[in-house]
C-alpha cells in the first residue's frame, strides 16, 4: 500500500533547536507508528545535519546580479556581511546543539542517520525493536515542548520562554500577511477584517496566543489592531510592502535564514 505521507505534528520552537535536516522526520506515513523502511528513498540518511552555506564568492556573485552595476560595491558589502552573520549564527546553533546532547551524555550526532535515534534520546521519538527484523517500530513526538524535553538552567528556560512568544508572534505575522496579500491592493497599507478564531486557525495556534500574537506585532511591525466590539472582530492596518518584505516565508524559518 502506498504511504500517505503527511506531516507529523511538530513544535514550531524546535526549528530553533534542532539541525535543518531535522524536517525530513517530519514527514511521516501514515498510520503511525511505522516502520522505519517508509522513510528510505525520501530520507537523505547519509546527509550532513547542517545546511551548507556555501562559497562568500558565490553569495558576492548572486548579489552583483541582482543590482545595477553602480551598486555593486554595496551588493559585495551587504553579500558578505550577510555570509558572516549566517556563519556566525549556525556556528552559534551548532554549539547550542552539542551543548543540549553532551548535557544528556549522547553521542554529537553528524548526519541525519545519526540523528534519528539522537532525537530518541530526548524523548522526541519512540524507536521499538520487536526483536524479529532490523526495521523498528517508529512514533514520532515532535509535538512537545523543548521546555519539557531539553536540560535547560534556569536562565536558558528563561531565554527559551521568550523565544517561544516571539516564535509565536512570527506565526501570527505569517497568518496576517497571507490575509493581507488577498485584499485590495494599495502601497502603504492593507486594511484586513477577520475574526480572531478564523487567524488563529490560519495562525495553527490558541485563541489566546493569538491575540498576545497581535499585540506583539504593534509593537515591533508597526500592526495597526483595532478591536470590532467583543465578539473577537478586528481590523487590522498591514504597513504594506515592509510587513510582506518582513515575514516573507510561509513557516517559521531557522534562525540562519531568517532573513
Amino acid at each position: 500500500m502506498t504511504p500517505r505521507w503527511q506531516r507529523a505534528a511538530t513544535m514550531p520552537s524546535w526549528i530553533r533547536w534542532l539541525p535543518c535536516s531535522f524536517v525530513y522526520l517530519t514527514v511521516v506515513p501514515g498510520p503511525v507508528p511505522f516502520r522505519r523502511s517508509a522513510w528510505h528513498g525520501l530520507v537523505p540518511w547519509d546527509d550532513a545535519l547542517w545546511c551548507d552555506p556555501g562559497d562568500v564568492e558565490e553569495w558576492v556573485t548572486r548579489s552583483r546580479h541582482r543590482h545595477p552595476r553602480r551598486e555593486a560595491v554595496h551588493a559585495e558589502l551587504h553579500a558578505r556581511q550577510h555570509y558572516d552573520w549566517l556563519v556566525e549564527v549556525r556556528g552559534a546553533r551548532i554549539e547550542l546543539f552539542g551543548e543540549m546532547c553532551r548535557r544528556r551524555d549522547l553521542p554529537i550526532p553528524h548526519t541525519v542517520g545519526e540523528l534519528l535515534p539522537c532525537l530518541a534520546g530526548f524523548g522526541l521519538f519512540e524507536i521499538v525493536h520487536d526483536g524479529a527484523t532490523d526495521d523498528p517500530w517508529v512514533r514520532p513526538r515532535l509535538d512537545q515542548d523543548p521546555l519539557d524535553v531539553l536540560p535547560l538552567s534556569v536562565e536558558e528556560r528563561e531565554l527559551e520562554i521568550r523565544a517561544q512568544r516571539d516564535d509565536r508572534a512570527v506565526l501570527v505575522a505569517i497568518a496576517v500577511r497571507r490575509l493581507a496579500q488577498r485584499t485590495r491592493r494599495r502601497w502603504r497599507r492593507r486594511m484586513v477584517s477577520t475574526d480572531l478564531a478564523g487567524l488563529a486557525e490560519v495562525a495553527g495556534l490558541p485563541v489566546e496566543q493569538t491575540r498576545q500574537g497581535l499585540t506583539d506585532l504593534g509593537g515591533i511591525a508597526d500592526l495597526e489592531v483595532d478591536w470590532r466590539g467583543g465578539d473577537g472582530r478586528v481590523r487590522l492596518t498591514v504597513p504594506w510592502p515592509d510587513f510582506r518584505s518582513r515575514f516573507p516565508f510561509n513557516e517559521l524559518p531557522a534562525p540562519e535564514h531568517a532573513v
